[in-house]
């Protein structure tokens, strides 16, 4: 009992009591401007539901409500403290496919449902904070009111400071329950945002199905990049350190005899040292590149665009530094890219560029080249698509034949949020 009602007096002093209060008061007017959307929308693409243009305009409105799910999903990230997580998007697919998905999706139903009901549910809530507050702020402050205009409670007349102490000994435990009151409140819309704005069981199920199987094609990429690594070290560097041995022992052994003779046996073995550090630098460069490491993600994709065959910029890198798995991520996804720009597409620019909003760092690459490429052929752009989603992010291809090839890589910060 007694930890109970140190809980309950300890509410003011609680941050998150304050933020919860703000989410409260926002909803009346977020759940307005919902609300006017969609009674315009849906009366509209009602009534022209008979023409091309009101199914339009009625898919438009079920757009905006998963725009609209989105800033919920945002508010109750940041004031209810309560993430939840995106529904699934299959950005592989192709428009129509995505369309129809979206429109089987559960969620999309669900996010209609919530935000229709945003603006009547804002508006009790609206009025329980507004009355609660006002009578337990009165009573607080009676000893201060009564000076300005008298207060009347329950047919009482209260005009004069000594009369209204009393009013003030039940403001105080009047304001912390008003205050317990908002957070139980609160408690309740993240319920229900929760239920309404997350995936649901059959969508979850399918993610993790998705996961495991890039997990799967992972693991089996890094089995091959094994194999090729070694066979490349066997056919390269370490053929280069043998050879390097053998030609130090022909130097060794005619040192004493013949020095002369062993001065170009000795130059021929410190070529041969040079051509395995360079061929094991190329190869570690593969693995994960120093300058990545050392310099951060600004001078790594400048590096890569220097040696692109067609004129690349590079612009909206960050001045800090990201993750070093999101900027791997960048780096690779950034370097298969200007590898298939150089081998297919035929182009005379590309262009990198990077922003960073809202928790999470979008890379797009762009060229001007023939178009074309699928994400769902070939095993390069696949091995990106794994890479990126097991960092929970998105990657996605737009390749109009003739119009140029767009990559897009959406991931999360993680803790940098």
């Amino acid at each position: 009992m007694s930890e109970w009602l140190a809980r309950f007096a300890r509410a003011p002093r609680r941050p998150q009591t304050w933020l919860n209060l703000l989410y409260l008061l926002a909803a009346f007017p977020l759940g307005l401007a919902y609300f006017v959307v969609l009674v315009i929308g849906l009366s509209v693409g009602a009534a022209l539901a008979v023409v091309i243009i009101g199914l339009a305009i009625l898919l438009a409105t079920l757009a905006a409500t998963r725009g609209m799910a989105a800033i919920e999903r945002g508010a109750a990230r940041a004031l209810l403290g309560v993430p939840i997580a995106q529904p699934v998007d299959r950005r592989d697919l192709r428009r129509l496919q995505r369309l129809g998905r979206w429109l089987r999706d559960p969620v999309t139903w669900k996010s209609l449902i919530f935000v229709a009901l945003k603006f009547p549910l804002g508006v009790v809530t609206l009025a329980l904070v507004a009355g609660s507050g006002f009578v337990s702020l009165v009573f607080l402050f009676a000893p201060l009111i009564v000076l300005v205009t008298p207060v009347t409670v329950f047919g009482w007349i209260v005009d004069s400071p000594p009369q209204a102490l009393p009013l003030t000994m039940i403001g105080v435990p009047a304001v912390l329950l008003s205050l317990n009151l908002y957070n139980g409140l609160a408690w309740l819309w993240a319920l229900f945002a929760r239920v309404m704005l997350g995936p649901g069981a059959a969508q979850l199920h399918e993610r993790v199905d998705d996961l495991r199987d890039a997990r799967a094609r992972i693991i089996a990429a890094a089995d091959a990049e094994r194999r090729r690594i070694e066979r490349d070290l066997h056919d390269g560097a370490q053929q280069r350190l043998v050879a390097l041995s053998l030609t130090l022992g022909m130097a060794e052994s005619r040192l004493a005899a013949d020095p002369a003779a062993a001065a170009p046996l000795i130059a021929q073995a410190r070529e041969e040292a040079q051509h395995a550090v360079k061929e094991l630098r190329e190869l570690a460069s593969g693995i994960h590149p120093a300058l990545l490491s050392e310099r951060g993600l600004g001078p790594a994709l400048e590096a890569l665009a220097a040696r692109a065959p067609v004129p690349t910029t590079v612009d909206g890198v960050p001045e800090q530094r990201l993750p070093p798995p999101v900027e791997s991520a960048c780096y690779f996804v950034t370097a298969e890219a200007l590898t298939n720009v150089a081998k297919y597409a035929g182009a005379t620019s590309a262009g990198v560029h990077l922003a960073v909003e809202h928790g999470r760092v979008r890379l797009i690459v762009r060229d001007d080249g023939a178009g074309g490429a699928d994400l769902s052929s070939g095993t390069g752009l696949r091995g990106l698509r794994d890479r990126v989603e097991a960092l929970d992010g998105q990657l996605e291809v737009d390749s109009p034949p003739g119009l140029g090839t767009t990559v897009i890589a959406e991931i999360p910060l993680g803790d940098r949020t």
